[in-house]
């Protein structure tokens, strides 16, 4: 259903659409999405359903997979978190998952899409409504990497209160112990995607807090949260030391919600969710030797939506995947164009096969309490063709 337009976005998207006009138009070629689809590819083996979450990546033999948080059981008459954890979560009685069976779901094509199978379903407990997902992904070898947000594990005593990565050399089946990776009497990790650079080196986005880890809340962790890279040159052995991802000079607003997108030039497009901003933020990470420097960030054209997705396409443009539209660039984000296309479902993650194909996987409903909407995964699938 459509959603009304306030004047305050009205006058926003004036302002930032002159400033769109006057900056330098480069010669760039047209493009346009076409066959379009989007199909239900998983629903929760009850009604409502809930799942949601998702991660998707592509596996060296050019399999798609993609992952998502499901939870199952009773809506009313569960046991609920004590009062101290959800204080130290700073979490919302009506969002209490607490007695739900969790797990985090994964599937797998080999057809492109057409059809999936489920391979894995690993349980977790938690009050919290996920813990993993988004950060997930395959390495050149074929080990699958998962990041973990282990502070949203309150019930597991083992698991370390920090963001920490995991490794299944068996497609998902089985996942090895937690690997963390700054230490935790010092900082505090929330990871939230993995990207490849085009040299093979690995890239962990994510958010980092100079708090120890486990003894702060929810919120004051936020407040202090940095957009931080970590770089490996060896499918995640060993790790760089932490890499800022805005500059020295603006350090407040941010939120661990970031992505990058490698130009032609290896510098990284930059996209932001900020914490109280209603459009997104943007920067370039300058490529330095083995690192990046962060430049300035300022405002887009696009709108806010929740975390950013972007994705280096074949075909030369960079695409913003939002539920604000599906937009692309290839002047390094100077201009945005929108596709005449629909826009994703909530929190989407976007991967292009070999044959051109671009598949985008997203989860029907948006941050629901459990029982309230009837969650789905669904996949968008197109093509770009130049006009």
């Amino acid at each position: 259903m459509p959603r009304s337009i306030s004047p305050l976005y009205l006058r926003m998207f004036t302002v930032y659409g002159i400033l769109h006009v006057l900056l330098p138009m480069a010669d760039a070629e047209d493009f346009a999405a076409i066959d379009h689809v989007r199909a239900t590819i998983y629903h929760s083996p009850q009604s409502p359903g809930y799942t949601c979450w998702v991660g998707a990546w592509t596996m060296p033999n050019g399999d798609l997979m993609t992952c998502f948080t499901q939870a199952t059981g009773p809506v009313e008459g569960r046991p609920k978190a004590p009062k101290e954890v959800l204080e130290i979560l700073s979490w919302y009685p009506q969002y209490d998952m607490t007695g739900l069976d969790l797990s985090n779901v994964q599937l797998r094509s080999n057809d492109g899409g057409m059809t999936w199978k489920q391979v894995s379903a690993d349980p977790f407990k938690s009050c919290m409504n996920g813990i993993t997902g988004e950060a997930q992904t395959a390495l050149s070898d074929g080990t699958i990497m998962r990041g973990v947000f282990g502070f949203y594990l309150p019930y597991d005593d083992d698991a370390p209160k920090t963001g920490f990565l995991q490794r299944s050399t068996d497609g998902t089946k089985t996942w090895g112990k937690p690997e963390v990776l700054l230490d935790p009497e010092k900082f505090t990790t929330w990871p939230r995607r993995i990207r490849t650079l085009r040299d093979g080196r690995v890239v962990l986005l994510m958010g980092l807090a100079p708090l120890p880890a486990g003894k702060h809340t929810r919120i004051e962790i936020a407040k202090l949260l940095q957009p931080t890279m970590l770089i490996s040159s060896d499918n995640g052995q060993t790790w760089s030391e932490p890499i800022a991802a805005n500059a020295a000079d603006q350090k407040e607003g941010w939120t661990e919600e970031y992505d990058i997108a490698e130009l032609d030039n290896g510098d990284l497009l930059t996209i932001y969710r900020r914490a109280n901003d209603t459009h997104r933020w943007q920067g370039i990470l300058k490529k330095s030797g083995d690192s990046f420097v962060p430049g300035t960030a300022g405002p887009t054209t696009l709108p806010h939506s929740g975390h950013p997705e972007l994705l280096g396409t074949k075909e030369g443009p960079i695409l913003h995947v939002a539920t604000s539209g599906i937009h692309w660039t290839t002047d390094a984000g100077k201009t945005w164009n929108r596709f005449d296309i629909p826009a994703s479902a909530y929190y989407p993650r976007s991967v292009q096969t070999k044959d051109g194909v671009i598949h985008v996987f997203a989860h029907i409903g948006g941050d629901n309490p459990y029982g309230q909407v009837d969650q789905s995964i669904v996949m968008d699938t197109f093509r770009l063709q130049k006009k």
